[in-house]
């Protein structure tokens, strides 16, 4: 078993390969000693990643939410078992429809603020006015 020295105090590491947490039960750190206690292994394959990033698809360039995948990706595998690039929309705008907004679209071309503004609550208003 390796052990460091940190500022004067001595204390065990790990052995897990890359791991520099301190050692507390058979020489590993709770986290690798309840993956051998589970599993009786390591099991590298099940550790989550660090969440920095962009999404791991080729092309998607959104924020790491969960397993390498942004949220949309990860809805995919999770529901589905797998990426599902059959089933995903495309749009031809990506900007909101106003002019001189350059907000992303959320309904009908509009970003949500000039959906609500100038699509939503006229229609509202129009219907309201018909059955009074």
């Amino acid at each position: 078993m390796e052990s460091q020295i940190i500022k004067g105090n001595w204390r065990p590491i790990c052995r897990a390969e890359d791991c520099d947490a301190e050692a507390r039960t058979a020489g590993f750190c709770p986290r690798h000693y309840q993956q051998i206690r589970r599993h009786g292994r390591l099991t590298p394959e099940r550790e989550y990643s660090k969440r920095n990033g962009s999404c791991g698809v080729e092309g998607c360039d959104e924020s790491q939410v969960a397993k390498g995948y942004c949220f949309r990706h990860y809805q995919q595998v999770r529901r589905y078992g797998r990426l599902t690039p059959e089933r995903e929309r495309i749009y031809g705008r990506t900007t909101c429809k106003y002019p001189g907004c350059c907000e992303r679209h959320s309904s009908r071309g509009y970003c949500k603020k000039h959906y609500m503004s100038e699509y939503y609550l006229p229609r509202v208003a129009e219907t309201t006015r018909r059955s009074a």
